[in-house]
């Protein structure tokens, strides 16, 4: 209900806090709908939400509307330090909200469904030979899905989800069919994501990441899509040369 100021040792870490501080001042502003869109959520929505790992679908919806906020804030206002500036936030926000709310619900409905589905598959394959594919589906899943990654990933990632899983959903499917095609493509990604480790990326990101982990950590997600779903399409080039010059600050 309330906000602190303090210094910070580093301008980029002030930056970023100031950031969280100035959406926590829109979404103090601006009464939530949040009641009012799970009373309009369909059926198959409430369902979907209803397996989030979100503690409950309000929780969720809550969430969402963090993320609208960041949006909104984002493509408003270079900067927030002046009244007028902040009251031109609040005002987008507001008249926003409501619209870009049911549309981030929606989608996340359409992930949450996917993600059951590539799941079902998982639980549908029990050769060992599989093993160390299906584990790293599980990896690639925990790492999309999990409480909080609405806001964490942004709407506009966000979009992208829903590729990455049917991605992840065609590659279970095929399995079986040439697992050690499979095996030789896991081999090249794990380079990649070794490479990410190594320069200090993790899976989610921390809030603290640095640009370059950023881009990397969804080049990473574009990666999989190339190697294991090309008939998706990437969304960007990627290869393994881009990655390591994007971690090396040469690119991206």
């Amino acid at each position: 209900t309330s906000l602190a100021l303090r210094i910070e040792a580093t301008p980029d870490h002030a930056a970023r806090l100031t950031q969280a501080g100035v959406r926590r001042l829109v979404l103090l502003a601006v009464p939530s709908p949040t009641a009012y869109v799970l009373d309009h959520l369909t059926a198959a929505e409430k369902l979907a939400l209803a397996a989030s790992p979100y503690p409950s679908a309000k929780a969720l919806i809550e969430d969402a509307r963090v993320a609208v906020a960041d949006a909104v804030i984002a493509r408003t206002a270079a900067s927030v330090r002046t009244e007028e500036q902040f009251r031109l936030v609040r005002d987008a926000f507001s008249a926003a909200v409501v619209d870009e709310l049911f549309q981030t619900v929606s989608l996340t409905s359409r992930i949450l469904t996917l993600n059951r589905d590539v799941e079902r598959a998982i639980r549908g394959e029990n050769s060992m030979v599989l093993l160390a594919a299906l584990g790293d589906v599980k990896a690639q899943l925990a790492g999309l899905i999990f409480p909080g990654f609405v806001s964490r990933t942004g709407i506009t990632r966000l979009a992208h989800l829903p590729r990455y899983l049917r991605g992840a959903l065609d590659r279970v499917t095929g399995l079986s069919d040439n697992p050690g095609r499979d095996r030789q493509r896991l081999t090249e990604y794990e380079r990649a994501a070794a490479l990410f480790r190594d320069a200090g990326g993790t899976v989610p990101l921390g809030a603290d990441a640095a640009a370059r982990l950023v881009t990397v950590r969804w080049l990473l997600e574009e990666f999989r899509i190339s190697l294991f779903a090309q008939r998706l399409g990437t969304a960007e080039p990627v290869s393994i040369q881009r990655i390591t010059k994007t971690l090396a600050g040469k690119d991206g």
